[in-house]
């Protein structure tokens, strides 16, 4: 086998080439990647909208990996090659006369008396490998002069069908209203995909020849031949299960801030903006309806306005003490700041021996008496 040498001038001579358009991009994508990093915030516990894409897709993951077991109650049946150990060429009577004796009292079934039928060329059995034994039974339509009429048959219920089910899955752990922004931003990705493994699944067994694709050994006759039907039954739902895998592990780290962090936009601040505001407003008005059904029960309630009236005459009297007693002969409580502990306190409070800081204190006041009535004048 001949070997193509590279000399160092010509990796000197590519590099001068390419490296005013490379070296430029590189520069920006790794600055990207550092101010992509530096902003990210700390990892967080995963949201609930995310969480229900995540049990979704772990539904389909259970649901698509049991399909891909043999022994589940929708797998193909055994390729009857391999079953009865017949080579590619091994004559039909002989073939089925292997079946019969694996079957219950050595009987062929109806089926295999009607593959029996079908299998009366190389082309049969070339199509019995690739679509499997429904296509070539039930196919009212196709012919052995072209295959693509049982590629037609074979495509819309066996590979259509479950790639569909498959984005239909995606979709749902990708909605917005189901699985929140976090999610419904891999939509797209998720989707496009999942349209690949359906391009790629086609490709497969459209171009798949099982005689020509086969090992020497198979076209020699010396080995049975393997059924790619029964081989993509079980990897296709199989590729699913990966696939969604990855999807989940890519939903978990973006929910997650662990990676993929997408910043948010100008429009999704603004909205957070307004959303916390109008929760501040809506909360300070429960909170002033519930203080006003209190006041209203308090004043409809004889003895609960006889206690509110006595101490709201409590306070007025702590401002002017010489007002005595209250109505109906109840000894009003003297001005607190007249006791002699409060006395004593603030006199040690304005020593500064209670490790209070006066002057910072005074400071928090005005800011906050400012704050309070700013816009009034």
């Amino acid at each position: 086998m001949a070997t193509v040498a590279i000399s160092w001038g010509t990796v000197k001579s590519l590099l001068i080439f390419f490296a005013p358009v490379l070296l430029p991009r590189l520069i920006t994508a790794y600055r990207s990647l550092r101010v992509s990093i530096a902003s990210r915030p700390p990892p967080r516990p995963l949201p609930a909208a995310p969480a229900r894409a995540l049990n979704i897709l772990f539904g389909g993951i259970v649901f698509f990996l049991l399909l891909s077991l043999p022994f589940n109650p929708h797998a193909p049946d055994s390729n009857i090659f391999s079953l009865t150990r017949s080579r590619l060429n091994t004559p039909t009577d002989v073939i089925f006369n292997r079946l019969a004796r694996l079957r219950p009292n050595n009987l062929l079934t109806e089926a295999d008396k009607l593959l029996q039928s079908k299998f009366i060329s190389l082309g049969a059995r070339k199509v019995y490998l690739t679509f499997g034994p429904d296509a070539l039974v039930s196919c009212p339509y196709c012919s052995f002069d072209d295959l693509n009429t049982y590629l037609m048959y074979y495509l819309p219920f066996n590979v259509l069908l479950p790639h569909l089910v498959h984005l239909l899955l995606l979709g749902v752990a990708t909605s917005a209203p189901i699985a929140g922004p976090e999610s419904s931003r891999w939509r797209n990705k998720f989707t496009i995909g999942g349209l690949v493994l359906v391009a790629i699944d086609i490709y497969i067994v459209a171009t798949y020849d099982a005689i020509q694709g086969a090992p020497l050994s198979v076209r020699a006759g010396q080995t049975p031949p393997s059924s790619l039907y029964n081989h993509i039954t079980f990897l296709r739902p199989l590729a699913f299960v990966l696939y969604d895998v990855v999807c989940s592990v890519v939903l978990w780290l973006s929910a997650t801030n662990r990676f993929f962090f997408k910043p948010p936009s100008p429009v999704d601040q603004v909205d957070q903006a307004t959303s916390m505001a109008m929760q501040g407003v809506m909360s300070a008005n429960s909170k002033l309806h519930a203080a006003n059904v209190t006041r209203n029960a308090v004043v409809r309630d004889p003895t609960l306005k006889n206690r509110d009236d006595l101490y709201w005459r409590t306070m007025a009297a702590s401002e002017n003490p010489a007002q005595g007693s209250g109505e109906g002969g109840e000894q009003i409580l003297n001005n607190i700041w007249e006791e002699e502990d409060v006395v004593r306190a603030i006199s040690r409070a304005m020593a500064g021996q209670t490790g209070i800081d006066l002057a910072q204190l005074g400071v928090n006041a005005n800011d906050h008496v400012r704050e309070i009535t700013e816009g009034l004048d």
